[in-house]
C-alpha cells in the first residue's frame, strides 16, 4: 500500500468536496444542525456510511475499469438509456454548483473585508481558470495538499470553539425552532419535504451528483484491492471529521449566527469565540472554496473535451464568466437552500446503481491483477490513461 497516494487522494476528495457549503458553514447548518436534539449525529452518522459506500465503489471502478472517458461510468452504474439522462442532468448540475463556489468565495471576503462580493467572485474566477488549465494532476496535487491543511485547521478552530464555550448544545438549540420560523436559520428540505432523513439521502445525492466523475478518476491511479478501502475509508473519514467540527462550532454559536443573519455562520461563530483568527480563517474559507471551484470546472470542461485542450480551456472560462455573473447577485444561502436539493436526485439513483455494482459485479479486484494492469509509475497521471 502506497500511504502517500491513500493520503493525496483522500485529501483531494475532502478538498473536492468541503467546498462553499461546508467550509463556510451554510451546507452543515440547514442540513445537519436545522434540527433539533440528538438528530444532527445521527445524521453525520448516516452520512458517513453513505459516503464510504460511495467512496469504496467509485475508487474500485475506477481501479478496474480505467474509462477511456469517464463518463462511461453514468451508462456502467445506470444502463444505457438512464445512464445518458443522468450524464445530462450531472453536467448541468456541475455548472449550477458553481454558481454556489463563487457566491460563497464573494459572500465571505465581504462578510470579513466590507468589499463588494462581485469582487470575491472575479478573483477567484481567475486563479480557478489558471489552475484547472494546467491538467488534472495539478489540480489532484494542488486538492489533495489544501484538504488536507483546511481539515487540520477547520477541526483545531472546531475544538477550540466547543471546548471554550460556556453553554451546553442543549441550551444552544433551544430557540432554534424560532429562528427556523423567522428565517434567521434556513433549514434543508427536499421538495418542501420536511423530514432530515430525506433531506441527507438528497444532500449525499448531490455530493454523488457532482463527484461520481472525480472519484472515478482518482481511482485510475490505485493500484490493489487494500488502497481502495484505504483511500476510501481515509477520504470519509478526513472529510467528517472537517463536518463534525463545523457541525459543533456552529450549535454552540445559534443565537450569534441568528442574530446578525449570517451567510457566512463558520466565520461568524470564529468571530463570536476567537476574534483573532477571523481574518486567517476567512482565508481558510477562501481556499476551501477554490478547491471545489477547480474541481467542478475541471469535471465540468472534462465532460465536453479531453484534459489541457483548448477546447476544454474555453468551455471553463465562458462557465466561469456565467458564474461568477450570477453569483454576485443572489445571496450564498438561498442558492445552497435551491439547488443541493435538487442536485441530489441523480446522486441518489447513482448511489443505487453504485451500491447494486459493488456486489453483483463479476469482475473481482486482485492485487497481482492490478499490478499487471497498472503503469508501473506510480505518478502516472490519470489523463495519461
Amino acid at each position: 500500500m502506497n500511504i502517500k497516494r491513500v493520503l493525496t487522494i483522500g485529501g483531494a476528495f475532502t478538498a473536492y468536496c468541503i467546498g462553499a457549503g461546508v467550509a463556510s458553514g451554510q451546507e452543515i447548518l440547514q442540513f445537519y444542525g436545522a434540527w433539533p436534539g440528538s438528530t444532527p449525529f445521527l445524521l453525520v452518522a448516516l452520512g458517513f456510511i453513505l459516503m464510504l459506500l460511495f467512496c469504496i465503489g467509485t475508487y474500485k471502478t475506477g481501479a478496474i475499469k480505467h474509462f477511456k472517458d469517464p463518463n462511461e461510468a453514468y451508462s456502467y452504474y445506470c444502463g444505457p438509456h438512464l445512464g445518458r439522462l443522468i450524464d445530462y442532468f450531472c453536467t448541468l448540475s456541475l455548472g449550477l454548483c458553481t454558481l454556489i463556489m463563487f457566491a460563497g468565495s464573494g459572500a465571505a471576503l465581504n462578510q470579513y473585508l466590507g468589499i463588494p462580493v462581485y469582487v470575491g467572485t472575479i478573483l477567484m474566477g481567475i486563479v480557478a481558470i489558471v489552475v484547472v488549465c494546467l491538467g488534472l494532476q495539478k489540480v489532484v496535487d494542488v486538492l489533495g495538499c489544501a484538504g488536507i491543511i483546511i481539515i487540520a485547521i477547520t477541526v483545531i478552530a472546531g475544538i477550540y470553539c466547543v471546548t471554550t464555550s460556556p453553554v451546553t448544545i442543549a441550551e444552544a438549540q433551544q430557540r432554534l425552532p424560532e429562528y427556523i420560523a423567522n428565517g434567521s436559520i434556513l433549514q434543508g428540505k427536499f421538495m418542501g419535504i420536511n423530514s432530515c432523513v430525506v433531506a441527507m439521502f438528497s444532500l449525499i445525492g448531490a455530493y454523488i451528483t457532482l463527484g461520481v466523475l472525480f472519484n472515478v478518476s482518482l481511482g485510475y491511479n490505485i493500484k490493489n484491492n487494500s488502497e481502495v478501502l484505504a483511500s476510501a475509508f481515509c477520504s470519509t473519514i478526513l472529510y467528517y471529521a472537517g463536518i463534525l467540527m463545523v457541525l459543533l462550532t456552529l450549535i454552540k454559536n445559534l443565537d450569534y449566527i441568528a442574530s446578525i443573519k449570517a451567510q457566512i455562520p463558520m466565520l461568524a461563530a470564529i468571530e463570536n469565540n476567537i476574534p483573532v483568527l477571523a481574518f486567517p480563517f476567512t482565508f481558510v474559507i477562501v481556499i476551501g472554496i477554490f478547491t471545489t471551484i477547480v474541481g467542478y470546472l475541471w469535471a465540468f470542461g472534462r465532460r465536453f473535451a479531453e484534459d489541457k485542450t483548448k477546447k476544454q480551456r474555453i468551455i471553463v472560462i465562458v462557465v466561469t464568466l456565467i458564474g461568477v455573473t450570477v453569483a454576485s447577485f443572489i445571496p450564498l444561502a438561498q442558492l445552497v437552500n435551491a439547488i443541493y436539493p435538487v442536485v441530489g436526485i441523480a446522486g441518489v439513483l447513482l448511489l443505487i446503481g453504485i451500491v447494486y455494482r459493488m456486489f453483483t459485479d463479476k469482475e473481482g479486484f486482485h492485487d497481482d491483477v492490478a499490478e499487471t494492469s497498472a503503469p508501473a509509475s506510480t505518478n502516472t497521471s490519470v489523463t495519461d490513461r
